[in-house]
């Protein structure tokens, strides 16, 4: 039962390899990745959590700074930090440190990649572990190949993220909670319970947003899995209770604020109350989730006169409540952010970030790339159509159910806000959506083909042409600007779009089978030339940004100070012994107070860049020379992130 049909290795038969061989050999790519990979993070939030895991091994600290030792310095803050107490804390959950600090100590910024390799595997095998216990082998095989090879999964399996830690987190949750339903005993119902909500309240000490899996599971059990058992949440709720006060007692340390949900001092997107609305949404849906009675209602809406009167009185309750503005703007603004975040990211109005930006044609790139929805990188999402009409139909409701309330909890909260992910060419806030996708995927195709078997030369044939037709449009859209966006985001929409009609033709027409079947393996292939593409031009721009950051650091003097918007750059500086703090508009005051106590000690003080300069500038009583000097480089001689400026003051010996 575990051979894999279609995979032969130069030639040998397919038969010859197993599921058993497969997993020893994809631990061993991923091992060796980790460690072949370019060391350096992908964005800010990476420096920040190599900041925490490298406090954590090296001083057994969650503080990543403090003001450097110097009198009079303030704490040497950087972006998404906070200071308090006069020690620096990243906002972040800080149980990401205590897991990174062994790997850290063990092997250095390639061990935090190594962490993540090993995460991936363990989602894969979950994802298997999920589809298995839900439907079949045969789903379940197809369910963690589209997982590992034809989502974004992968890009954040070599990186310094906490993606697939938290993803292992929602996953175990999940598993948990399903062998709680299909345990017959009701003290093994509630000993998985409790489990799935220890792993819960773990994940939260990553990743907040793990929260989230709280209420999939809620809802799954109140209204699909075990309705008429009112105890069976309850148990969840109290195995998350270690996990949420450690996250309390460690965010008291790092803010005085005792709350697992804490950020610091934050604002925007990062407050609690700008969740208000959907929190009271979700508060009042569990409420009225725990108190009907589900299967009775059931029942009683199978007659028809209910029916009737349930539609108009359903009716009558959207339009009053749509009549009220507060709620109004809440379903506008989440429905729109469920367009832009899932359909079309070239339609949000974007927040603008280093490296987030619009083009002279007004597409939204990052790093040069266009930012994808979620359907952008993932065309055969229209597979879910098929598993959804058959839930619809009374079949596989329980598994379906699991299913989109897993897809559904990440997609609607961070539609709230449009949030489109930041630094990233994709939605990676939508990664725990990945594995259940997958599963919905993996049962439309089985629904298609029955026994999932495609030949060889099929599934050859659909990565050639997928691999062909991607790459031919990548050339198009190189060869103008105007056509770039369209050209790398667009052609998903209509493979999805036909997808979707031959999924509803096959509902209607048992000829179509076949047909929707091939377009639907192509579909799978477009999505896995689409993430090795995106994930080699990731691994590309990392290295360029490992070289580009070494020789703007490798002339900065031991114990000196940098005032740097870029401060990722700076991580090999800071590795020798360099102190380094954010240059904010809202911090310039300090950066000044920082700079000046540091150049009082005797030690040299950098601001790395123009911007730098300009906004500390105002508030020192020293002045700036204008001229700048230049850290050496042969391959980014005249990038402005190698220019630095030195206060007019400064000794002879801190110029390169």
């Amino acid at each position: 039962m575990d051979r894999l049909a279609g995979i032969a290795i130069f030639g040998a038969k397919p038969q010859l390899i197993t599921v058993r061989h497969l997993a020893p050999i994809g631990i061993l790519m991923l091992v060796v990745g980790a460690f072949i990979a370019p060391d350096a993070p992908f964005i800010i939030d990476g420096g920040i959590y190599y900041d925490m895991a490298r406090a954590m091994a090296e001083h057994g600290s969650l503080a990543i700074a403090s003001n450097g030792g110097v009198d009079g310095a303030p704490p040497l803050t950087k972006l998404l930090t906070v200071a308090h107490n006069g020690y620096v804390y990243t906002q972040y959950p800080s149980g990401y440190a205590l897991l990174a600090a062994p790997f850290y100590a063990a092997f250095g910024i390639h061990g935090l990649m190594l962490m993540n390799a090993l995460a991936f595997a363990v989602c894969v095998r979950l994802t298997f572990a999920i589809g298995r216990r839900l439907y079949n082998d045969d789903i379940a095989r197809w369910s963690a190949g589209i997982f590992a090879l034809a989502t974004f999964a992968p890009t954040y399996a070599f990186g310094i993220w906490p993606h697939m830690l938290a993803l292992a987190c929602w996953l175990g949750a999940a598993y948990c909670a399903i062998r709680a339903v299909q345990t017959a005993e009701r003290k093994h119902i509630y000993q998985w319970l409790t489990l799935c909500g220890v792993i819960i309240s773990a994940g939260v000490n990553i990743r907040v947003d793990t929260i989230l899996a709280a209420l999939v599971v809620f809802f799954w059990l109140r209204l699909f899995a075990l309705p008429r058992d009112r105890l069976a949440p309850v148990f969840a709720f109290l195995g998350m209770a270690p996990g949420l006060l450690l996250a309390a007692w460690l965010n008291q340390i790092k803010f005085g604020a005792f709350s697992p949900f804490a950020y610091g001092q934050t604002s925007g997107a990062d407050t609690l109350g700008h969740y208000i609305p959907i929190l009271a949404a979700a508060a009042g849906a569990v409420a009225v989730s725990w108190a009907m009675n589900a299967p009775a209602m059931v029942r009683v809406a199978m007659r028809r006169d209910f029916r009737r009167i349930s539609c108009a009185a359903v009716a009558i309750i959207l339009i009053a409540a749509l009549s009220v503005s507060g709620i109004r703007e809440l379903v506008w603004r989440t429905a729109t952010g469920i367009y832009v975040l899932v359909i079309n990211l070239q339609a949000h109005d974007a927040y603008y970030q280093a490296g987030v930006e619009r083009n002279q044609f007004g597409q939204l790139l990052f790093w040069g790339y266009p930012k994808k929805a979620l359907i952008q990188s993932l065309p055969w999402m229209a597979l879910i159509v098929i598993p959804a009409v058959n839930a619809l139909r009374g079949r596989y409701v329980t598994a379906v159910g699991l299913c989109v309330l897993a897809v559904s909890a990440p997609v609607c909260f961070y539609a709230l806000s449009h949030w489109h992910g930041g630094g990233s060419y994709n939605m990676r806030y939508f990664t725990p959506a990945l594995p259940f996708l997958a599963i919905l995927a993996a049962a439309s195709l089985y629904s298609l083909r029955g026994d999932l078997k495609f030949s060889r030369p099929a599934i050859l044939g659909a990565l050639t042409i997928a691999a062909a037709l991607y790459l031919g449009l990548q050339e198009v859209g190189q060869s103008a600007e105007r056509l770039f966006a369209p050209a790398a985001l667009y052609p998903q929409w209509i493979i999805a779009a036909l997808l979707a009609i031959a999924c509803i033709a096959h509902l209607v027409m048992e000829q179509m089978r076949k047909p929707a079947s091939m377009l639907a393996l192509f579909a799978i292939a477009y999505a896995v030339a689409i993430n090795i593409y995106e994930e080699i031009g990731h691994e590309r721009t990392r290295a360029e940004q490992i070289a580009r950051a070494n020789d703007i650091s490798a002339p900065i003097p031991k114990d000196s100070l940098v005032i740097t918007p870029l401060q990722t750059s700076l991580i090999p500086a800071e590795r020798s012994g360099v102190f380094v703090m954010a240059a904010m508009e809202e911090s310039a005051p300090l950066a000044a107070q920082a700079a000046a106590a540091f150049a009082q000690s005797g030690r040299c003080v950098y601001f790395h860049n123009v911007l730098a300069a300009k906004l500390t500038a105002p508030y020192l009583d020293i002045a700036i020379d204008p001229e700048p000097i230049w850290a050496p480089s042969k391959n980014f001689a005249g990038d402005p992130r190698l220019a630095f400026y030195l206060l007019e003051t400064a000794p002879s010996a801190c110029r390169f």
